[in-house]
């Protein structure tokens, strides 16, 4: 069952032909890379670079979260407990999302954030970030609360990774649709 799921969304080389599941996967990377160009992407086309700049000049993402909503009833959240907008103006430029997401440690004192265990970077705002803080949940020992801190951002940051290929695919459909 699972190896035909993943099939169905891959494509492979069998003896020299190339055979592409039914609902293959598109790398959005290699479409930014291909297609979206954009200053504030630095020549990067990571979804750390693709989500602020879709942001920045996306009429159709500015109305979609400009609100809080993301989090409420209206557009559920499994991690955020407080709505929240993620297209932010601050002095005429957009703020990157990934920037918006609440401190690791916003629950511990300065002390448990102080703790030799708990070093972990304040903010996961990339994916360097998220893979060290990943790791030290596999490979050291760590106070509770500052275990349950580091799990919390990291799905927060996960779902941000999640929701930021939807705008991006938002963004890129609202400029193909038109004015």
């Amino acid at each position: 069952m699972l190896v035909s799921f993943i099939d169905s969304i891959t494509e492979r080389v069998e003896e020299g032909i190339r055979i592409a599941g039914a609902r293959k996967m598109v790398d959005l990377a290699r479409l930014a890379e291909l297609h979206f160009f954009h200053p504030r992407m630095s020549g990067s086309s990571s979804l750390n670079k693709v989500l602020p700049a879709a942001m920045a000049s996306s009429n159709t993402l500015r109305d979609l979260y400009s609100v809080a909503r993301y989090g409420s009833r209206e557009m559920r959240s499994l991690n955020l407990e407080v709505p929240v907008a993620w297209w932010v103006s601050e002095s005429g430029s957009v703020i990157d999302p990934y920037s918006l997401l609440p401190p690791v440690f916003s629950g511990l004192s300065l002390v448990e954030q102080a703790a030799p265990d708990a070093e972990v970077a304040p903010e996961l705002a990339e994916g360097g970030a998220a893979m060290t803080a990943y790791a030290k949940l596999q490979f050291e020992t760590l106070q509770p609360d500052a275990r349950a801190a580091i799990e919390i951002a990291l799905k927060r940051y996960c779902e941000l990774d999640t929701l930021a290929i939807v705008m991006i695919v938002q963004a890129w459909q609202g400029w193909l649709s038109g004015p």
